[in-house]
């Protein structure tokens, strides 16, 4: 988890994914801009998801309560457990009420990946339930995200956001067809 973006940086980034999300750029000022953006993810409140070491860094927007966000983390999970992938999940609060106290909770445990694992696993049941303490803690990084997501101009979880294999910044929206998740992870689906 790292330090909060500010708005004009966030705005100024997202109007810069919005144009990358709806008209592909291929020109030197579109990298630019998009390390703008992956330094403006970077600065956001996130859970670690894989290696330390992974060769690769995909940002994701994830609700605690998105159906779509556990299917995509299912999908990623053979690279995650190949360790060549970390999904940084940037925990927003947007589908129910419970959702930013479930996403704080996360956010502001003392293992934040067990506790997203926790959540997904008890994702039929409800999920976790809120921690008050915490929540009362870390509510306002979520409400940050949610500030965050809309300023890029992401409006579903997950909204996913990756380096294509031309270096260019790219971004998706909504759960991906399994047949998009080799380009998403940058390789084959491990064995």
């Amino acid at each position: 988890m790292n330090i909060k973006t500010t708005a004009k940086s966030g705005l100024s980034a997202g109007l810069v994914l919005m144009m990358a999300l709806v008209f592909p750029v291929h020109a030197q000022q579109q990298t630019q801009d998009g390390e703008a953006i992956w330094q403006t993810l970077e600065d956001s409140y996130w859970v670690q998801d894989g290696a330390d070491d992974a060769a690769r860094i995909i940002y994701t927007f994830t609700d605690p309560n998105c159906p779509y966000c556990d299917q995509f983390r299912e999908q990623a999970d053979p690279w995650i457990e190949a360790g060549s992938v970390q999904l940084r999940h940037i925990m927003v609060g947007i589908i129910k009420r419970s959702s930013t106290p479930k996403a704080a909770t996360i956010l502001g445990s003392e293992n934040p990946e067990a506790r997203l694992a926790e959540n997904r696993k008890a994702y039929e049941s409800g999920g976790i339930d809120p921690e008050e303490a915490i929540v009362k803690k870390t509510e306002g990084q979520v409400r940050d995200n949610n500030v965050l997501m809309r300023d890029l101009g992401a409006r579903a979880t997950p909204t996913t956001i990756y380096w294509d294999s031309g270096g260019e910044l790219a971004a998706k929206q909504g759960a991906p067809r399994p047949r998009a998740m080799p380009d998403i992870m940058g390789s084959p689906k491990p064995e």
